[in-house]
């Protein structure tokens, strides 16, 4: 995993995360800043902060492992896979953890679609900068 690789992902997760607070509203935000007793502004700077850093783990762990091929394929196929791995693993692992929730509830909603649109922006725009 090189430094270059990761900082190509980090710019689409901040911008791909701020497409997710958009479809998924201001609740989102306030969940996620509840979890570490911060205000809904708190929750907006972390999840952008975990944008960041989830959009570089896109570049520079999953494009790696996970070769589709062609682009397209990656942004449909791979923005979709990498979209439901962050659902389950944010949204229904950690922080469930970390509030004190049902772990691995699975509930369908604003998360799991905004996942998604997160998962195909990312993949999105780091196909067309390349």
């Amino acid at each position: 995993m090189q430094k270059d690789n990761l900082m190509k992902g980090a710019i689409p997760g901040v911008i791909a995360g701020y497409l997710f607070l958009a479809y998924a509203g201001g609740g989102m935000q306030d969940m996620i800043g509840g979890m570490v007793n911060l205000n809904d502004f708190g929750g907006f700077i972390l999840h952008i902060i975990f944008s960041a850093i989830i959009g570089a783990l896109y570049t520079g762990v999953f494009v790696p492992a996970v070769k589709l091929g062609n682009p397209m394929i990656t942004i449909v196929i791979g923005g979709l896979i990498y979209g439901l791995i962050w659902w389950i693993l944010g949204g229904n692992l950690i922080m469930p953890l970390v509030a004190g929730g049902d772990v691995f509830a699975f509930g369908l909603g604003p998360s799991l679609y905004g996942h998604i649109i997160f998962g195909h922006a990312v993949a999105f725009m780091v196909a067309a900068r390349d």
